[in-house]
């Protein structure tokens, strides 16, 4: 169904459906269809859309599971105007990932299909990323001590998973937060699903599968990279109480893949937890004050310093 190998019975992986309501997650609930005692469903109402419309997705969602006879849980979060997308993003798999415990399942369902993943991949290439930035969802992770999130549908691009609502006779809802209002203000997210995507599909037929494709193989690439950071870190990196020191000489013998990671270890000793957000911009602006081997300079929470041929690190 969802995860292990053909050997493994579905009722050894109970696991929650993440429903928004929207066409993606309503394709995943309709295509694995009824197993109760297998499979629930679970919906996230939060604030960054209007009361009515946030309890308009709930009633759909509830619909749903009444329809497929599958056992919906709710929860609510307050996310609060201003907050970035990564901090909505993780409450909200916080929440699921209560709910899943709520609901004895081991694993959390979501919709992650290949056309967001393009989206992803080319909102965060013009915005400058780094390879870290380019690599694919992973198809599995754990968000909680005993909940793996799944990913089955990243092979599935967003017009299959309408086809599969449409032969159901289902009618989603849509997000009126994900619709290009046009013009150059427009998010960036909702201009390119609605103006670029298109354009790139009638060009290429099939560029959002291969794009994710392209994203694995990019994602296999970092954890290769990152495996080196691991070793670097183990053989050059002296963890004070209140410090972390680094052989100038031997970080500058690093590629610029490595001496980044390492950049981002030493941000995540001091237990910051935007780490990852590290922009590559910021990370190359960092090496090159590095290289250059003067002063100090604080970057996400840390002060680093150069101490004769020893880059010193120390919460800021």
């Amino acid at each position: 169904m969802l995860t292990g190998g053909p050997d493994v019975r579905d009722g050894d992986r109970p696991t929650l459906l993440a429903v928004s309501g929207g066409a993606d997650s309503s394709a995943l609930a309709l295509a694995l269809g009824r197993r109760p005692g297998v499979l629930a469903i679970g919906h996230v109402v939060h604030d960054m859309r209007s009361k009515k419309d946030a309890e308009a997705d709930r009633e759909v969602v509830e619909e749903l599971g009444e329809r497929l006879g599958l056992p919906v849980r709710i929860e609510r979060v307050r996310l609060g105007k201003g907050n970035a997308e990564a901090s909505a993003r993780q409450l909200r798999y916080e929440a699921l990932a209560g709910l899943a415990d709520d609901a004895g399942c081991r694993y959390v369902a979501t919709a992650h299909q290949a056309d967001d993943v393009l989206e992803t991949l080319l909102a965060n290439l013009v915005r400058g990323t780094g390879p870290r930035g380019l690599r694919g969802p992973a198809h599995r992770r754990a968000i909680s001590a005993g909940v793996t999130l799944v990913r089955p549908m990243l092979r599935v691009t967003r017009a299959q998973a309408e086809a599969i609502c449409r032969k159901a006779h289902w009618r989603w809802v849509e997000d009126e937060t994900n619709v290009d209002p046009g013009g150059a203000d427009a998010p960036l997210r909702a201009a390119l699903r609605e103006r670029v995507l298109p354009e790139l599909e009638a060009l290429r037929p099939g560029a959002a599968l291969r794009a994710a494709r392209g994203a694995e193989a990019v994602g296999e690439a970092v954890r290769v990279v990152e495996g080196v950071v691991g070793g670097a870190w183990a053989s050059m990196a002296v963890e004070r109480e209140d410090a972390v020191e680094l052989e100038r000489e031997a970080f500058g013998a690093c590629p610029a893949a490595v001496r980044e990671g390492l950049l981002r270890r030493v941000i995540r000793h001091f237990g910051d937890a935007g780490h990852d957000r590290l922009s590559a911009s910021t990370a190359r602006s960092l090496l090159v004050w590095i290289d250059a081997g003067q002063g100090s300079r604080v970057v996400a929470g840390v002060r680093f310093e150069i101490a004769g041929a020893v880059l010193r690190a120390t919460r800021a």
